[in-house]
């Protein structure tokens, strides 16, 4: 084998899939598509939104289920489970059936029977997936997760995992308690890390008031919150009035309470998605690189063809 090809956020958009991946030089042969040198890896996300929701998980499963790929679970199939699942004390959902929460699940929810033996099916292979990978290829290292890589979160995880990383019934429920350690994990982990923006909100992209942020955590360099937070020029952004505002403000982060992670320089490469970017594919930074560039709303989907390099190469992108 020479390599991976890491794939962004499908989200039913199977059939951005399929000709992304004729395009990388799998063939559908034998029930998967696969690779003669290669093997695929996704970062998560293939549900919700977009037109193929099935079709969307069945591509990347039986590529897994024939060893022709990868996968690490992303917030949405993580969000699935604890949508199907009951908390602790069987007094509610652990992803409560609220209309925002339903909306943003409808079109999985849509595709199937909920509870159904398919439904079931679907959420019980999503457990089993990975929630991040360190994967080695001649000496040579990679890393995946669908957020956010970061080694304090990943280490609280590592006790409760299941054998191959995934997630386990704990994970889910306490996972889904904002009074719990482990819900701060795995926000970080599968959404990335949030700061508060000083009194500023946004719209987001799903129509949802926000007053924080999501932090690139790959800038290391970053001294302000407006180098920080990441604000799509999109998003209906308001100051602490309520007024319009054009940009965050220049606020040095040392006068800002927060814990945000940065990625070590000196640590293997790591790619991740769930970040929404657009424009021409690119890294973040010599180690890092975004593979979600918004296929479900109109942008591409990308893959990073990774073949040993220790820092990253835009050459190395390729989209549909």
């Amino acid at each position: 084998m020479t390599g991976y090809d890491i794939i962004g956020d499908v989200h039913g958009c199977a059939d951005k899939l399929e000709t992304l991946l004729k395009q990388l030089g799998y063939e559908n042969r034998n029930g998967a598509y696969r690779h003669a040198e290669r093997q695929a890896v996704f970062v998560g996300d293939l549900i919700d939104r977009g037109l193929f929701q099935l079709e969307s998980v069945a591509i990347p499963r039986a590529m897994v289920d024939h060893g022709t790929a990868h996968m690490v679970i992303g917030n949405h199939e993580f969000n699935a489970v604890a949508f199907a699942t009951r908390n602790a004390d069987d007094t509610d959902w652990c992803r409560p059936h609220t209309p925002k929460n339903r909306n943003q699940h409808q079109a999985f929810v849509d595709a199937i029977e909920f509870g159904s033996t398919t439904h079931r099916s679907l959420l019980d292979w999503f457990m089993s997936l990975p929630l991040w990978l360190d994967l080695e290829q001649n000496g040579n290292r990679v890393r995946v997760v669908h957020a956010c890589w970061h080694d304090e979160s990943i280490q609280h995880l590592r006790s409760l995992v299941g054998p191959d990383d995934n997630l386990t019934d704990e994970i889910v429920r306490a996972g889904t308690d904002k009074q719990s350690e482990t819900y701060h994990a795995i926000e970080t982990v599968l959404k990335g890390p949030e700061i508060a923006m000083e009194g500023y909100t946004y719209i987001d992209k799903d129509g949802h008031e926000r007053d924080q942020g999501r932090a690139e955590w790959w800038k290391t360099e970053a001294t302000t919150l407006r180098d920080l937070v990441r604000i799509d020029s999109k998003w209906k952004l308001s100051d602490g009035d309520g007024n319009a505002a054009d940009r965050l403000p220049a606020t040095p982060l040392s006068d800002i309470a927060h814990s945000t992670p940065t990625y070590p320089a000196d640590a293997p490469p790591v790619l991740f998605g769930h970040y929404w970017f657009n424009g021409r594919p690119k890294r973040c930074s010599p180690t890092t690189a975004c593979v979600d560039y918004s296929a479900v709303n109109g942008g591409p989907l990308v893959a990073y063809r990774w073949s040993g390099e220790a820092e990253l190469d835009d050459d190395k992108f390729e989209a549909v």
